[in-house]
């Protein structure tokens, strides 16, 4: 009797286990894309137009840049950034990022980020989104975004549209971007 129901608690925990390797390698829906798409341009958007708050307690300089302690829930050292990246992004692309920015730096163990200067394209206009998806680990969003005539004139008529692709694939952990970029 002990063998059998051994036996039983081993095939549920298989099936269990196959089951949510099922669920996770499903496609996502268009509006899960979306979302993902939001979710990773925030994260984005921490190397260029909202980096990560800080409550300027602590201050270190590293040649001519000054970097205060990062103040944001559960990313205290670059280790903690680089799971976040993950999160929504690919290995490669997360390295990639952290490789060409010098916002962030980690000194003593803590997490701290440079103040910079980057504004939103005030010329971008609505972006629509299309979604192809091209094999079964690979979808493409495409995001088209409307550029006005000047809007800092009150001239809000569309002067042009700008497409971007962004590989979105199948990764053993979920589905991640592997191509990224600003888009406003």
């Amino acid at each position: 009797m002990k063998k059998i129901l051994n036996r039983l608690v081993m095939v549920f925990a298989l099936l269990t286990i196959c089951a949510t390797a099922i669920a996770s390698a499903a496609s996502p829906t268009d509006e899960e894309v979306v979302a993902a798409y939001n979710n990773a341009n925030k994260v984005y958007n921490w190397f260029s137009l909202a980096p990560l708050p800080t409550n300027g307690r602590l201050k270190k300089e590293a040649g001519y840049m000054i970097y205060y302690n990062v103040d944001y829930p559960n990313i205290r050292t670059m280790s903690d950034l680089r799971r976040e990246m993950n999160a929504v992004f690919t290995s490669d692309l997360t390295s990639k990022i952290l490789g060409s920015s010098r916002i962030y730096k980690e000194f003593n163990g803590g997490l701290y980020v440079a103040p910079c200067d980057f504004r939103p394209n005030a010329f971008a206009g609505q972006s629509s989104f299309k979604i192809q998806r091209l094999t079964d680990d690979n979808i493409d969003l495409q995001i088209t975004t409307e550029i006005l005539e000047d809007p800092q004139k009150n001239k809000m008529a569309v002067v042009k549209y700008e497409t971007k692709n962004f590989s979105y694939v199948k990764t053993l952990i979920g589905w991640r971007f592997a191509t990224f970029e600003r888009i406003k």
